[in-house]
């Protein structure tokens, strides 16, 4: 669903008039749909780390502490909410970089002579510093939740806020619907409660749903479950 799409359904919804166009306009409502429609965009984007929203990044290690921004690892086209936890992992050695250590133990680590077998990492400043210093020309991945929740018409140029009507929304479209509609009643000083009740409701079933779940064993074990399933010879 694109931007006009969005403003014209909702404007269909409400009952007021369908702009033509939205990006640009000069109209005062349509401007305010438009703005709340980018409040939507942000706020939902904000409220879970959608799997629509995960990307991953690779980069090659230098044999510093610093590692660079995570702005520069992770590209110019996309641009960060927050790192996944416990996804770091040098794909040169098969292993995990652990972390993320706080403030304290950080310090305490540089205020010896730190050596461990096993890296660690520390976010700071907006740039990823690992310790001990890692071997020059190892590939490290990493996923990460993006702040852009729509692209261009074509899919390439990402966002954060609209910048024109073919620009597309990457989130639930029909929640997209309805929160612009409450926010819309809202502002106008309606009666706004009936849709977001059912706007809340639609987040909380689109959290519980998406990217799938892992199952919680509780009486058993997970791989007492997973042999307990039939499966054919030879697969």
């Amino acid at each position: 669903m694109n931007l006009l799409e969005l403003v014209q359904d909702v404007a269909d919804l409400l009952g007021i008039p369908r702009p033509a166009s939205v990006y640009g306009s000069l109209d005062a409502g349509t401007r305010q749909l438009l703005q709340l429609a980018n409040r939507e965009g942000r706020e939902l984007s904000s409220r879970y780390p959608w799997q629509v929203l995960t990307r991953e990044a690779t980069f090659t290690t230098v044999a510093t502490e610093s590692q660079g921004t995570l702005a520069s690892i992770i590209g110019a086209s996309q641009t960060l909410r927050s790192v996944v936890n416990d996804t770091l992992w040098n794909r040169s050695t098969g292993e995990a970089i652990c972390g993320p250590r706080d403030g304290r133990t950080w310090q305490a680590y540089k205020a010896q002579t730190f050596t461990s077998p096993e890296a660690e990492y520390r976010i700071r400043g907006g740039s990823l510093l690992m310790l001990p210093a890692p071997t020059a020309g190892e590939t490290v991945a990493f996923e990460y939740v993006s702040n852009c929740w729509l692209t261009d018409s074509t899919g390439v140029t990402y966002r954060s806020a609209f910048a024109a009507d073919s620009d597309v929304v990457l989130l639930d479209p029909e929640i997209m619907r309805v929160g612009l509609e409450w926010r819309w009643l809202q502002r106008k000083g309606f009666e706004y409660a009936e849709s977001f009740a059912s706007y809340e409701r639609m987040v909380a079933d689109a959290m519980a749903r998406d990217g799938t779940k892992a199952t919680i064993f509780l009486g058993e074990s997970a791989v007492d479950a997973e042999m307990a399933i039939p499966r054919l010879i030879g697969s």
